[in-house]
């Protein structure tokens, strides 16, 4: 292994360890008193801000084309941070960990149906297997299901439309300009809404609102551009769902939190479906 391969994929793991615990520091900034808009609206700012600091030479903003096109994908990035963060607030970190894994498998459903893609039996299988440890993480003893996972689900759903989105924008080649215009998207947007409903900034609980922007919103995603330079999406993609392990161990250790039986065997059947419809790509490959 060469060692661009072997940074590439300690930039990736490092990135998914930093959005792993950016949902402990999401529950922290909701239990401190910040509603989902205003957390949204300061994440977007913060690490719009941080990676302005470094892309502005570029003046992406000449570039009409790739700005609208950024934008757009800053749409389908807010609506599935949204779903996440709303999520979370009702479910809790470690079902947000799990179930916002779920965009690995909806990415080539949806990508089926957008694009008319054949389904080879294999993703229906891990399709199922993952439905099945969706619902031992959400059904409860009473068999209710916790409106936070529903949520949860729907922000999975747009951060797979947002992952299609994003590969159609490479022809741009320029990651750094396209994440800024992306996050000072979600902070508008946020911003507006925060207008709309009369809601407020709070002082409490900063320095979670200052980790989630600089460094899931910023660092995270200066290490995920750089790894993906140099593995394949499939690699990265089975390296990236450890955020959901990191996720579930961070809110365990901080919170002190007791992690039901139910929701690990769920959480298991999830992530394992996951790894074996991104492994199987590249067990064909090594077969030819």
């Amino acid at each position: 292994m060469s060692q661009e391969i072997k940074l590439a994929k300690s930039s990736l793991f490092l990135s998914a360890f930093l959005w792993g615990f950016g949902f402990v520091a999401v529950e922290g900034a909701l239990i401190s008193g910040w509603h989902p808009m205003a957390l949204l609206a300061a994440r977007g700012f913060i690490g719009g801000f941080l990676l302005l600091l470094f892309s502005y030479k570029r003046k992406f903003w000449k570039n009409k084309t790739m700005l609208w096109e950024g934008i757009k994908a800053g749409v389908f990035l807010t609506l599935g941070f949204v779903g996440q963060t709303y999520g979370q607030a009702l479910s809790g970190p470690a079902n947000a960990s799990f179930i916002t894994a779920m965009y690995v498998i909806f990415v080539p459903l949806i990508g089926a149906v957008w694009y008319k893609y054949k389904i080879s039996i294999w993703v229906i299988l891990t399709s199922f297997t993952a439905f099945i440890g969706v619902a031992l993480i959400t059904v409860q003893g009473s068999l209710s299901v916790n409106v936070g996972d529903i949520w949860l689900l729907a922000g999975a759903i747009f951060f797979a439309v947002h992952i299609i989105k994003l590969s159609q924008l490479s022809r741009f080649n320029d990651s750094l300009s396209l994440t800024t215009i992306q996050l000072f998207t979600m902070s508008a947007i946020s911003s507006t809404f925060m207008v709309i409903t009369n809601t407020n900034f709070t002082s409490s609980g900063l320095y979670y609102v200052l980790y989630i922007g600089l460094i899931s919103s910023g660092v995270a995603f200066f290490l995920q551009t750089f790894g993906q330079k140099s593995l394949e999406s499939s690699v990265a993609s089975i390296i990236l769902t450890f955020e959901a392990i990191f996720g579930v161990i961070g809110s365990a250790l901080v919170f002190s939190l007791l992690i039901p039986t139910q929701t690990w065997i769920g959480g298991i059947l999830l992530l394992g479906s996951v790894f074996f419809l991104e492994a199987i790509p590249l067990l064909n490959k090594k077969r030819v």
